[in-house]
């Protein structure tokens, strides 16, 4: 993994060579550049991850190198060091999404810190795009074999969603199962059935807290378990907004009729 610090102070740059523990983070490379120019012209020739830059330079701000990494290098994170702790600036940096404002003099055990933090921001999303790719790979190959992979790794999940509404249930865990992208299998998910994941997954666990209600042998605090909600309160709130009515005077009704 390569770090780019710039800053036009050479005192400055030396203060981070010599400050942070690099034995801790262990970056292949840390380049150096002292004014947006240079910084500009060594990401054309290098790729890399993190760049850590100040505020001020003589030829272009750090803002504005920020903004030609997002357009020319968005999977590179942004950190911004600076002398000033004015609102603005740190709200034009976050709103760049800088992963972080630092203000000048850094401690550099905390720099340590905001590095290897950035650093495992890099590797989560190398994770998620190999996940994806390999999750692309497995559609590919089913497809070949059923003539529509998609369709199968999403009726895995429904499947999957209808055999486990007692437990914890999410769309990052759900996609991580059949080896996809959250936002993919969203969006494939809500194409087949006509709804997201999280409303399809409601509307199921109400489906079985209906009939589930029927059996008077059950509590509606043992169907609210069931049907995986662990708070009674909310399990009430949700079926009310589903119904119109609570799940007890449901269960009244039902004993009515």
């Amino acid at each position: 993994m390569k770090l780019l610090v710039v800053d036009d102070e050479y005192i400055a740059v030396e203060g981070v060579m010599n400050g942070v523990n690099w034995e801790i983070l262990g970056f292949d490379e840390v380049f150096q550049a002292y004014s947006y120019s240079q910084a500009v012209e060594l990401m054309q020739m290098k790729y890399v991850e993190i760049l850590l830059c100040d505020i001020e330079m003589p030829d272009g701000t750090g803002l504005e190198l920020v903004r030609w990494v997002n357009q020319h290098s968005p999977n590179t994170e942004c950190i911004i060091m600076s002398c000033h702790d004015e609102f603005d600036y740190a709200r034009q940096a976050l709103s760049m999404r800088c992963l972080d404002y630092v203000l000048k003099p850094v401690r550099y055990t905390a720099l340590t810190a905001i590095l290897k933090k950035a650093m495992e921001t890099v590797e989560e999303r190398r994770h998620k795009e190999r996940m994806e790719h390999f999750g692309q790979q497995y559609i590919d190959m089913v497809s070949a074999q059923s003539g529509d992979g998609c369709e199968d790794a999403v009726e895995k999940v429904e499947r999957y969603i209808r055999e486990h509404l007692s437990e914890e249930l999410s769309v990052k865990n759900l996609a991580e199962m059949v080896y996809v992208g959250a936002d993919h299998l969203t969006r494939t998910f809500k194409k087949r059935y006509g709804k997201t994941i999280t409303d399809y997954i409601l509307q199921q666990r109400m489906n079985l807290a209906v009939e589930l209600l029927k059996n008077p042998s059950l509590t509606i605090t043992m169907v609210s378990d069931a049907v995986g909600f662990g708070n009674y309160s909310y399990f009430t709130e949700q079926f009310k907004r589903t119904f119109g009515k609570t799940p007890r005077e449901y269960r009244k009704q039902f004993r009515r009729g």
